[in-house]
């Protein structure tokens, strides 16, 4: 028995346009919309209702939580959990090789994993203070990797080690890797814009809004929240390409591990590209998520 026919004998009456919907969806879908149909009793059975009760939940996987009183040990245990979780996403470079700790410097071609704790005019030039668990070191860059470092950074360099100095030769951040595109299994539209819009779901700084159950999460910026399979981050004031590369962001002393890796990024920033595999979505635009096609909101003047 097909699942129109299953609907039927159970007593419902399916409108003209629920019947292609129904017929289409797997035997999960089905027993979901079995069950919600028993609960709420509709007097008929529309497509709207069928797509409301089949569209996908929002789960909100973290979001930016502010700290009105911040001690030097919350500082401490700050620094410890982002190094703890960088390092182990740099100890898994195949780039790197001979990878020691920094009290085990000694001579010759070398990799070291550590925290950026100052950046220095030396000999001339500039010189980075590297400091893991066991010690610190000086190691001199070329001037375009020392641009983009910032104190607390946590990275791995690979170089040659002569007196206990590293002369760098890379350096790498924790950076996502290259990954499949993830696609959502039905079209699945997000817009972010401050307007009532007729698409799935809408984003802004503080509400993810979900046109199919007229819900609203309020949410504080920046966070990231999953629809079905894909997961979505919501960014403003940061370079989304930096981000993923440095995994995390810091905003009043508090950090915001960028963890797990999303599918989609939504910023202010005016960049509308793919990066890895992750769609980066700028204001005022739509993206369907089983497409990763992005379009532009037309502004009315």
């Amino acid at each position: 028995m097909n699942h129109l026919e299953e609907l039927i004998k159970q007593g419902f009456l399916v409108e003209e346009d629920a019947k292609e919907s129904i017929e289409k969806i797997d035997e999960k879908a089905f027993d979901k919309l079995i069950k919600h149909l028993k609960q709420e009793k509709p007097f008929i059975v529309t497509g709207s209702i069928v797509d409301k009760i089949l569209a996908e939940d929002i789960e909100i996987i973290k979001q930016f939580e502010e700290k009105k009183v911040f001690t030097v040990q919350d500082y401490v245990n700050a620094l410890n959990k982002r190094y703890g979780f960088l390092q182990d996403l740099l100890m898994k470079k195949v780039e790197l090789k001979n990878i020691v700790s920094i009290n085990k410097v000694s001579q010759g071609p070398v990799s070291v994993i550590g925290m950026v704790k100052d950046i220095v005019a030396k000999n001339s030039g500039k010189t980075v203070v590297m400091e893991d668990p066991t010690g610190y070191i000086d190691v001199v860059m070329d001037s375009k990797m020392i641009e983009r470092l910032v104190l607390d950074d946590v990275i791995a360099v690979f170089g040659q080690a002569k007196n206990k100095v590293v002369f760098a030769e890379k350096v790498l951040f924790p950076s996502i890797p290259l990954r499949p595109v993830n696609l959502s299994k039905k079209p699945i539209k997000v817009a972010f814009s401050d307007k009532k819009l007729d698409v799935d779901y809408v984003v802004s700084k503080d509400c993810v809004f979900d046109n199919k159950k007229q819900s609203k999460h309020k949410v504080s910026s920046p966070y990231m929240f999953s629809i079905g399979n894909i997961n979505i981050m919501f960014l403003t004031g940061a370079k989304p390409i930096d981000i993923l590369n440095k995994r995390y962001l810091n905003i009043n002393r508090i950090d915001f591990l960028i963890d797990p890796i999303p599918d989609v990024i939504f910023t202010d920033q005016e960049i509308s590209m793919s990066y890895k595999g992750v769609s980066i979505v700028p204001k005022n635009s739509i993206i369907d998520l089983m497409t990763r096609k992005i379009e532009k909101i037309e502004q009315k003047p």
